[in-house]
């Protein structure tokens, strides 16, 4: 049996695509970036996937940090 995936930060395709027969929704998620609220000084209306399938989840962590 494999070990339970945390879903609660991703979208509702690459959460559905995380159960066995449902692996294509992962092309129909279109949360990749974050939606910052307008004029909400930083507040997220949306925050972007952070399933492993999406290229930005999968870069280096310095390159992430800038180190």
């Amino acid at each position: 049996m494999s070990p339970t995936v945390d879903t609660s930060t991703m979208s509702a395709e690459c959460a559905l695509a995380q159960r066995p027969g449902y692996a294509d929704l992962h092309r129909d998620c279109r949360q990749t970036e974050d939606v910052p609220l307008p004029h909400g000084d930083g507040i997220l209306l949306v925050r972007r996937c952070s399933c492993f399938h999406h290229a930005c989840n999968r870069k280096p962590a310095d390159a992430r940090s800038g180190q």
